[in-house]
């Protein structure tokens, strides 16, 4: 049970880490792929924080799903 609250905790950090990422500006942006609005747009660089971000978590579920009881 303690290992899904460690799960969730890290789970959360990422994505919020992933959310400020996306909204705020950095300077490897990149070009804007598509816009979401008149100022706001998913640019090339926020596809790499979203590979990062699911990478995280998927291997997060391995690690929890490949865990054998002792």
């Amino acid at each position: 049970m303690l290992r899904w609250l460690y799960a969730l905790v890290v789970a959360g950090i990422v994505s919020a880490f992933a959310f400020l990422l996306i909204t705020g500006k950095y300077l490897n942006d990149g070009p804007v792929l598509f816009r979401l609005s008149q100022d706001h747009g998913m640019h090339q660089g926020d596809v790499f924080v979203l590979c990062g971000w699911a990478a995280a978590l998927l291997s997060e579920v391995g690690l929890l799903g490949s865990t054998r009881k002792r």
